[in-house]
């Protein structure tokens, strides 16, 4: 049986408080009036803690402009310009990035670092570059989030043993941050991060449980149960990517066979498409810079064709996903979708969903791709009645996981600690 913690005054003051702050940061409520009916607080409580947040430079009053005058003009609630900001700080494999937010995730600055080589020493090197250069733009912070790739230890902020990462293993990054800056550090994995950032500020705004999933060089996932995302007692993260789709399929450096990453990762399936581009785009020619092919693509001589293109420079995943498709090409995005649709209805038929949002690369896919992997999980999964899962693209796009790892900041203040 869990155990069941009671609330004293004092918490529920900080919940309260938390509650409230995030309804304004979120723009779900916007005056006292619709903060009390939203909380069931009353409205001398609601009055009270806005008045300190306003004393506390968090929240500033707005009024409200009116084209007819009709008795006096509402007066709006906002984050205050003098409110402490967020950071947020992605750890990838080829990049480190940091971004820059205010409490409603205003996006104010951004710093990168890319590698296609890394110690634990440089990790650390870029992550403090990335920070610091954020630092000099802005004093007033409240914390760091990070968001990572895993495994990770979310309680310990630990970067476990990603694959594919250079070796680096077991790496405290949040002991590092809080010890160099002095600021408290909220550490997650990317894609429950941008899970995260979907359920307060995105797509999933009101929606209390789906699956976030992020397929790139590696397939992850986050989830969202009753309006939170989910974490386990120990820490670890969903991995949608290592459900496997063949038992009897090739052996995964998880040590599990056929697990889904090993079949419709980006890289493996980009490497499908070029290994098909002689045949499948001998034909197809760029009409020139208005061209719906990328912009890559359309800089080279007018008149290429995209096997050119492919042999001499190396199309993209979105190349290829913004290209003319011929029957070679529908067939390996075809299989891609029905592995991973293999993989989404076992999740499915297990959590009940009400959504499913595509992060990462598949922002990069066009509608129909979208449309025809919302077609297979509703053909499979095992309830079948007339609520279909919609299964949409993360509203911040590739930038969910960055802006996440502020999310997980954030969060923070939201659950009272403000």
């Amino acid at each position: 049986m869990a155990r069941m913690t009671g609330k004293n005054n004092l918490t529920s003051k900080q919940f309260n408080r938390g509650l409230l702050l995030k309804l304004i940061a979120t723009q779900n409520c916007r005056t006292r009036i619709e903060l009390s009916k939203a909380t069931g607080l009353t409205k001398m409580t609601v009055t009270n803690i806005v008045s300190e947040f306003i004393q506390q430079g968090l929240v500033a009053e707005r009024e409200e402009v009116q084209t007819e005058v009709c008795g006096r003009n509402p007066i709006l609630l906002e984050i205050s310009g003098k409110a402490p900001k967020v950071i947020g700080l992605l750890i990838f494999r080829d990049r480190i990035e940091a971004v820059l937010c205010t409490l409603s995730m205003q996006k104010l600055a951004s710093e990168s670092i890319h590698f296609d080589s890394l110690t634990k020493e440089q990790l650390y090197a870029h992550c403090f570059s990335v920070i610091d250069r954020l630092l000099e733009k802005e004093k007033n912070i409240f914390g760091i989030g990070v968001a990572a790739i895993g495994p990770v230890d979310i309680w310990k902020g630990v970067i476990l043993n990603p694959p594919r990462f250079y070796g680096i293993q077991n790496v405290p990054v949040r002991e590092a941050l809080e010890k160099r800056y002095a600021l408290p550090v909220f550490f997650d994995h990317d894609n429950n991060s941008a899970a995260l950032a979907e359920l307060l500020f995105g797509i999933g705004r009101n929606v209390q449980d789906f699956l976030f999933v992020g397929i790139s060089n590696g397939i992850g996932s986050g989830i969202v149960s009753g309006g939170r995302v989910y974490h386990s007692h120990r820490g670890l993260p969903p991995e949608i990517g290592h459900i496997s789709i063949d038992r009897r399929g090739p052996l995964c450096a998880c040590g599990n066979r056929g697990c889904l990453e090993l079949y419709a990762n980006t890289h493996i399936v980009l490497e499908k498409l070029r290994a098909a581009k002689g045949r499948a785009f001998s034909g197809e020619r760029c009409a020139g810079p208005g061209d719906a092919l990328s912009a890559n693509f359309c800089r080279a001589e007018e008149g290429a064709s995209f096997a050119d293109f492919c042999r001499e420079e190396g199309a993209s995943f979105a190349d290829f996903c913004r290209a003319p498709q011929t029957a070679e090409t529908e067939e390996i995005f075809e299989e891609m979708l029905q592995d991973v649709s293999a993989a989404l209805v076992t999740s499915v038929n297990i959590l009940h969903p009400e959504m499913i949002v595509l992060g990462h690369d598949c922002i990069d896919w066009d509608e129909r791709l979208v449309g025809r992997l919302e077609e297979l999980v509703n053909e499979r999964k095992v309830v079948h009645d007339q609520r279909p899962l919609p299964v949409k693209k993360a509203y911040f796009g590739k930038e969910a996981q960055l802006i996440g790892a502020a999310c997980n900041a954030v969060d923070q203040m939201f659950r009272g600690f403000v």
